[in-house]
């Protein structure tokens, strides 16, 4: 159930010790129906999402993938965007460059699977081309 975005609740019957009961018992239950409805739309599309005990999003509110159309632009007030855990860059072929990313911007990253000589690598637009930054040695497993 969605969240009820146009309902207007009358408090002209509501709003003075003298309103007469009988004409405020509809507005009443306007008021409780649309009640119902916020509280049915819990954590619904849509709808409301409530806050664990430390008034934070529950993990399991959060969408795992996000479709956005155009750039998804992350600009937190701190001017750092962390990353806890992986970042996951889908390997690109230095071919698809031009084709895939027709406006680069200097300092685009990407990673290719075949920018190093055949070999992957990374590669960060620097104004004027795409340069390599050729992966050294292997990450020790733990």
């Amino acid at each position: 159930m969605a969240f009820p975005t146009s309902t207007v609740i009358d408090t002209t019957n509501l709003d003075a010790g003298t309103d007469n009961p009988a004409t405020a018992r509809a507005d009443l239950y306007d008021a409780v129906v649309a009640l119902n409805s916020i509280i049915d739309s819990e954590n619904d599309p849509s709808g409301v999402v409530t806050l664990d005990a430390s008034g934070k999003l529950r993990t399991a509110q959060i969408p795992t993938t996000q479709s956005v159309t155009g750039n998804l632009n992350l600009q937190p007030s701190t001017g750092i965007v962390k990353i806890a855990n992986l970042l996951r860059l889908p390997a690109q072929l230095v071919g698809d460059l031009g084709d895939d990313f027709p406006s680069p911007q200097t300092g685009d990253i990407v990673a290719l699977s075949d920018g190093n000589a055949g070999s992957p690598c990374l590669a960060m637009w620097n104004g004027s081309a795409w340069k390599v930054i050729a992966l050294g040695a292997t990450a020790a497993s733990s």
